[in-house]
């Protein structure tokens, strides 16, 4: 009898349920040859904007003509997605043959008792990662964490420089609610003596991580102690610690795109200073390029589609401050508004802070069985009267979205990235 094919064997350990720990990935790392050591790296933790800010250190990387490898999560349609060298996802022929080796690798480990338990869905897929980037000679790779810090799969390096961004309540299912303790839990993924470049943070959060860099003789960068001006057009200039930047274009959208840009411009030249060679003309290259599928991202149309993930508080009111600038400047007339969430994320804080804007509001189920139901999601809206439509998948959310747009007009599908991973090839099939 044939044994399952690669894939199906890593789903059947569950995407959806996170089992934190490090000792699995460890042994499972040992018995891979540390592939995890091959190479040096950055990681970025934090709530918010981990992908924006990760894509843009491995753009500048990039532009420096380094070989660079980013691990990211989670994907929008392909899992291949999560894993790239130079901005390239892995082929899937690639990821098959890698997941095989991890996989296989852990079925002997378990057999023979040197694991008492097999590694779960995202420490599996973090042993593809390390293996496929010391394979492929990767000069640096990028580490964006997927669930807090301290225990999280990605934290079994030394990183040269971490990035943290800001810090809210999120998967408070297993972070708690205490936002000290999510940020010392984020805050781990610092090695004791290394570099931390800070994002904006709440008063509370930063007094945690400053006490803490203190403790473990880390340099703790503040970047808001780093001067950022935007000048009219849109382009930014910026004071780092090494040099100055003037006119710096972001190839990502949002205002809030510049904290980010800071902080990987600062994280980069922390690299430089460690002989990775990152000089100016790579960060102005590579800003420039940078680009996230799903992170405020303007797809042209009649009407046009705006795709965000905002799946938390933190988040939508970036994206709500996004969309007021748009109407400001007259890039649409009326907003059409398509939303899914998790059951497990902050419902009533995301729909406060987007759902006022919208003409229109239709909530639609997520692809996962941990779906917030899109009735209970309809009945968030604020305003007696206000336009809002449950409706059973995504596909009818987005017909009845195009039904109500007229010219001038703007679609806006945010909340889960399964969601937009499952839209977006819709809307854009050669995407």
């Amino acid at each position: 009898m044939n044994s399952p094919a690669p894939r199906e064997r890593l789903l059947q350990l569950g995407p959806e349920t996170p089992r934190p720990g490090l000792t699995r990935i460890r042994a499972l790392l040992e018995q891979l040859g540390k592939p995890q050591l091959a190479y040096p790296t950055a990681i970025v933790a934090g709530t918010n904007g981990k992908g924006s800010t990760a894509a843009m250190i491995a753009a500048i990387a990039r532009a420096a003509g380094l070989r660079v490898g980013a691990y990211t999560s989670p994907h929008l349609a392909r899992l291949e997605e999560r894993f790239s060298i130079d901005g390239h996802p892995i082929s899937s022929t690639g990821l098959e043959s890698h997941l095989d080796a991890v996989l296989t690798t852990a079925d002997v480990m378990v057999d023979s008792g040197l694991l008492h338990e097999h590694p779960s869905y995202f420490e599996t897929l973090t042993a593809v990662a390390f293996r496929y980037f010391a394979e492929a000679r990767a000069d640096v790779v990028v580490l964006e964490v997927g669930l807090g810090g301290r225990l999280d799969a990605t934290n079994v390096t030394a990183p040269r420089v971490a990035v943290i961004t800001p810090i809210s309540l999120d998967h408070t299912d297993w972070l708690g609610d205490d936002i000290r303790k999510i940020a010392e839990e984020k805050f781990a993924v610092v090695p004791s003596g290394g570099v931390a470049v800070i994002a904006p943070q709440r008063p509370d959060v930063m007094e945690t991580l400053r006490a803490r860099a203190t403790e473990r003789a880390i340099t703790l960068i503040d970047s808001t102690l780093y001067q950022l001006h935007e000048r009219d057009g849109g382009s930014v200039d910026l004071l780092g610690r090494v040099r100055n930047y003037g006119g710096l274009e972001i190839g990502l959208a949002g205002r809030h795109q510049l904290d980010n840009a800071r902080c990987a411009v600062l994280a980069t030249e922390a690299l430089d200073r460690r002989r990775l060679r990152i000089g100016s003309d790579a960060v102005w290259a590579g800003l420039r390029s940078v680009s996230v599928p799903g992170r405020c991202e303007w797809i042209d149309g009649n009407p046009p589609v705006l795709l965000d993930g905002a799946h938390n508080p933190g988040a939508a009111e970036v994206l709500a401050e996004h969309l007021v600038h748009l109407k400001e400047d007259g890039r649409f007339r009326r907003l059409h508004l398509i939303a899914g969430i998790l059951a497990d994320k902050d419902t009533g804080a995301v729909a406060e802070r987007l759902f006022p804007l919208a003409d229109t509001i239709t909530t639609t189920p997520v692809p996962s069985g941990r779906s917030a139901d899109p009735d209970e999601f309809a009945a968030l809206a604020p305003r007696e009267g206000q336009p809002r439509k449950a409706v059973a998948t995504p596909e009818a959310a987005l017909a009845t979205a195009y039904e109500c747009a007229e010219q001038g007009d703007l679609i806006c599908i945010t909340g889960s990235l399964y969601l937009l991973g499952h839209l977006r090839p819709i809307i854009q099939p050669d995407s």
